[in-house]
């Protein structure tokens, strides 16, 4: 395909991709970002701040926040298209490039993250971008080191497993001193430097909190392997590729790995996606995921399998065959996920109406989901996106400080007050202001810390979604949590 038939064809992708978007019900995924959005903080439990950012940045030039930064992520995709493109046919030709395009698009890992809120589409097309003027950095243009650096900057930005990208760049270009010159190294510094002041404000928040949100265990726990898990997080990744193309990945990394101790262009791309993949294999060997990471170096596996797979005549119909599958997966991924967020819709409608089944007589103030997931699109949908204090659902209790919403305003926080103090229980200004409250809480159990902390807890309605699960509205009465 042409340069303008490219165009063409993601143009064509991202405009059907935003029908799509518009269409849909909001997702919890997106619902979170949301409300990060409304609490700005240098990082959050899932990452860095820069999708809440993103979001917040329409609500700052006017634009409904949330709805304007749905539709920006199919102009991600394309954008993400566009790069890979840029990217292969630098390395290689138009053919490869062409072919990168198509292959990309029909990944249903390419086609959720083009269509839901998250930071793994802008994090790609910064890494694509990143790459790219790298690429033409090290081919003499040493101008580009500096861009090159803000891109990864702001990839890790948004994930910090983009980091792992310049790491490897860096690494390739000081161990074969045939491919650098002098100049390298002030572009190299310069795009280290770049990284690391993108990465210290999310540092300096996780250091705040120990480092709970970005270490789970400890030196020896690192090393704790889990066969069983390495086997399901393996499926995770032939599903969410699909599974020819997902075997075809595997085939084409370790291929490239032998390929790039002779030659220039393998080596590269190794270097671009080796230490992702890597930190991937790890993960999945602890029995993690690390879908992050081996999104962000899909593209170059897949630039060098297409450039070295066309030397044989079955090329074209094995990439051909690939293509269909990856499309009918991406289809049932989609068609999956819209059934859930019908789900999603349906328990935000039926937990409004509830509210309204409270006791006249009863002081209300507390409404409580047994997830964050839950919790967030809840959480959006009563204002429809409105501007909120605080969060307007809340998770139950917990002394464990798992997710964001542990960080956030909760129903059992105490505030200050004028009360003096009484002369053995110093703590006694502190007060709760939803002692006496009733709640609702909506789950598929009834937890421990919901029953202790009210008078009575009683079934109110149960719902049933499309695909099977069922849901529980509990009404809590007389909010009893004992004073400081």
């Amino acid at each position: 395909m042409k340069p303008k038939s490219v165009f063409v064809f993601l143009v064509v992708l991202a405009a059907l991709r935003c029908g799509w978007v518009a269409l849909q019900p909001i997702a919890p995924q997106e619902a979170y970002f949301w409300m990060c959005s409304e609490r700005m903080a240098p990082a959050f439990f899932d990452g860095p701040a820069g999708t809440a950012s993103w979001v917040r940045a329409f609500d700052f030039f006017g634009f409904p926040a949330l709805a304007a930064a749905r539709i920006s992520w199919p102009i991600l995709a394309l954008a993400a298209g566009g790069l890979a493109w840029l990217l292969a046919r630098n390395i290689y030709d138009r053919a490869v490039a062409a072919w990168v395009v198509v292959v990309l698009n029909a990944l249903p890992v390419f086609n959720t993250n083009a269509m839901t809120v998250g930071p793994a589409m802008p994090s790609l097309v910064f890494v694509l971008a990143g790459v790219w003027m790298a690429r033409l950095a090290w081919d003499g243009r040493g101008i580009f080191w500096g861009a090159s650096g803000v891109c990864f900057a702001l990839a890790t930005g948004f994930c910090y497993e983009a980091v792992l990208v310049p790491a490897g760049l860096v690494a390739v270009l000081l161990a074969f001193p045939r491919h650098r010159d002098k100049s390298d190294f002030a572009g190299l510094a310069l795009v280290v430097f770049l990284v690391v002041l993108a990465l210290w404000g999310p540092m300096a928040w996780n250091a705040s909190l120990e480092w709970i949100p970005v270490v789970g265990g400890t030196l020896r726990t690192a090393w704790a392997f889990r066969p069983a898990g390495f086997a399901e997080r393996l499926w995770d990744f032939l599903r969410v590729f699909s599974v020819p193309a997902g075997l075809f990945l595997l085939v084409g990394f370790g291929w490239m790995v032998r390929e790039a101790r002779q030659h220039v262009r393998p080596r590269f791309l190794l270097a671009v996606c080796g230490p992702a993949w890597l930190w991937w294999l790890y993960c999945a060997l602890r029995g993690e995921a690390g879908g992050s990471a081996v999104f962000l170096g899909v593209v170059p596996a897949v630039i060098f399998l297409l450039a070295e797979g066309r030397k044989f005549s079955w090329a074209a119909s094995a990439a051909s065959f690939v293509v269909i599958i990856a499309l009918l997966a991406s289809g049932v991924a989609l068609w999956k996920e819209a059934r859930g967020r019908v789900g999603w819709s349906v328990l935000a409608r039926e937990f409004q109406s509830s509210e309204r089944e409270i006791p006249a007589g009863d002081k209300k103030g507390v409404l409580i989901a047994e997830s964050p997931d839950l919790a967030a699109v809840l959480g959006y949908h009563p204002g429809g996106g409105r501007r909120a204090v605080s969060p307007l659902v809340f998770i139950p209790e917990s002394p464990n400080i798992s997710s964001q919403f542990g960080l956030w305003p909760s129903y059992a926080d105490f505030v200050g007050s004028p009360k003096i103090a009484d002369e053995y229980f110093t703590e006694q200004k502190g007060i709760n202001p939803f002692i006496g409250c009733s709640a609702l809480f909506l789950g598929a159990e009834l937890p421990q810390t919901i029953k202790g902390a009210f008078s009575s807890v009683s079934p109110l309605r149960r719902i049933r979604l499309p695909d099977g699960r069922t849901f529980t509205i509990f009404l809590c009465r007389d909010y009893q949590t004992l004073p400081l």
